[in-house]
């Protein structure tokens, strides 16, 4: 039987974790450490980690380096924070370094990985997700809220209660199970979970910017996912002002895009005046760039409207 290349070992070894591989690994495999210091001389393969390398032919990736991270720390580590979020998909995650999460007996410690260290194990809710072991949705959340700023958490947090990778009751639950005091990111979550709707998740950025600066601002009495009827039909509206009979929907370019929207819309938009209710738009351009010109304009019109009770 002709002898099995060590390349070939090694591509088969790390087929499933982006090109990355440990020596042991490989070793065990039949591959010799003189051979892997032949490879790495020649820039086929990278050394990233103690034992830990990349196959220098496949594409970097945060991914790839968060394998590395994982398999020099060991079977016991997961994906976490900012890592852990890129796997569950929050918009506006990125993770620069690797960051993983090990029991308080694994002492392992690189500069080139974020390692967190939890008492609790029960309290990281481990999973595997797309062949990596991962932190519970609510952890990982968790620990954005410790290192997010206010708004950059809430758009991650409604992203995942809009896929329905979690809840505002599982949230809570998971805080009057897990958290302690002092425990980092545990008052940001309490913080905002007093503030969302219970029910209905934003739909989008601007809808949690829109939010944002609406509370900021003390105007708090709004409804969310508004329900009017019309001709059969039952159209959701993002911020209903009931006493002032006032709609405010965020309206974004994504709407321009595609006609079915476009004509879907324009019937959308049309509805609230046929039911007795003023409709006003919390453009992009308002909210981020003339929020106190939004702000003037409800201000006028969160008057009661004539006639109204």
């Amino acid at each position: 039987m002709q002898p099995v290349s060590p390349m070939a070992i090694i591509s088969k070894l790390s087929a499933l974790t982006c090109g990355v591989f440990r020596g042991t690994a490989a070793v065990s495999r039949g591959v010799r450490r003189t051979q892997l210091a032949r490879l790495k001389t020649a820039g086929i393969i990278e050394r990233l980690l103690p034992d830990t390398y990349r196959i220098t032919a496949v594409v970097r990736s945060s991914l790839q380096s968060l394998h590395a991270a994982l398999l020099w720390a060991g079977d016991d580590a997961a994906a976490a924070g900012r890592s852990a979020a890129e796997l569950y998909g929050p918009k506006g995650i990125r993770a620069e370094v690797p960051e993983i999460v090990l029991p308080r007996s694994v002492a392992a410690r690189s500069a080139a990985v974020i390692v967190h260290h939890l008492r609790n194990q029960a309290a990281l809710m481990v999973r595997e997700l797309r062949g990596v072991r991962v932190t519970g949705i609510e952890c990982t959340l968790l620990q954005l809220a410790a290192t997010l700023d206010a708004e950059a958490f809430e758009i991650a947090c409604e992203d995942a209660r809009r896929r329905r990778l979690t809840s505002v009751p599982a949230l809570n639950a998971y805080l009057k199970r897990f958290a302690r005091a002092g425990r980092p990111g545990v008052e940001a979550m309490r913080q905002l979970l007093r503030e969302l709707d219970p029910i209905h998740a934003s739909r989008s950025t601007l809808e949690v910017k829109t939010r944002r600066l609406l509370f900021s601002h003390g105007i708090t009495d709004f409804v969310r996912e508004f329900p009017l009827e019309w001709n059969g039909k039952t159209y959701l509206y993002d911020f209903a002002f009931e006493h002032a009979r006032l709609i405010l929907e965020t309206k974004g370019r994504r709407w321009h895009d595609d006609p079915v929207d476009y004509e879907h819309n324009h019937e959308k938009w049309s509805v609230p005046g046929r039911r007795g209710y003023r409709i006003a738009f919390a453009t992009w351009e308002k909210v981020t760039r003339q929020p106190e010109h939004l702000l003037s304009e409800l201000g006028e019109a969160l008057l009661p409207a004539p006639g109204a009770e």
